[in-house]
């Protein structure tokens, strides 16, 4: 449990760089391109598919960031469905279901970048290969696959539920975010 509880760790490290650094580079082609438009009456035509690029791989990692924060969306109807006796059994399930749906989504998202490949599929604009990009999807289901295997696996690995947006941060996620900024002092 504690080798898959560092890997949990590692994983939103790199989730969280990833996301990062996608966000700082969406910021600043589109700034680049807003300031050319401004001050010297033309933008960069590239910069909108790069903040396209960067959103896309925004949304797909953040997935995992947001599921290992324990905010991300779920349905909560379903958890009247399940007496609270079986509240254990059924966040385990809903975990392990997860993580088959997530084995879907990977396999699909293999296919379509195969197919890319194949047909050697570039960008109208930049004239990239865009199976890299697609590559992000793969990954991303392949680290919720991970994921939530272990929490099924291990259900004190999984982080408590953090009740949305508007809610106060647990005390977990205080202390899972703060753990990084103490090491570094």
């Amino acid at each position: 449990m504690k080798g898959a509880a560092t890997l949990l760790r590692w994983m939103r490290w790199l989730e969280q760089a990833g996301t990062t650094l996608a966000f700082f580079v969406m910021v600043a082609v589109l700034a680049l391109d807003i300031f050319g438009r401004e001050l010297m009456g033309s933008g960069k035509i590239w910069a909108t598919p790069i903040a396209v690029y960067s959103n896309v791989l925004i949304a797909f990692v953040g997935m995992g960031v947001a599921s290992s924060a324990g905010s991300h969306l779920r349905p909560r109807f379903f958890d009247a469905l399940a007496p609270k006796a079986l509240d254990a059994t059924f966040e385990r399930f809903t975990d392990a279901g997860f993580a088959l749906f997530c084995v879907g989504a990977a396999y699909l998202s293999w296919r379509i970048t195969r197919e890319s490949v194949q047909l050697e599929e570039t960008d109208p604009v930049l004239q990239w290969q865009i199976w890299p990009f697609q590559m992000v999807l793969i990954a991303a289901f392949v680290l919720a696959t991970l994921r939530h295997s272990i929490y099924a696996a291990w259900p004190a690995l999984r982080p408590a539920h953090s009740g949305g947006e508007s809610a106060p941060p647990t005390e977990e996620q205080v202390n899972a975010f703060a753990a990084p900024q103490e090491r570094a002092k």
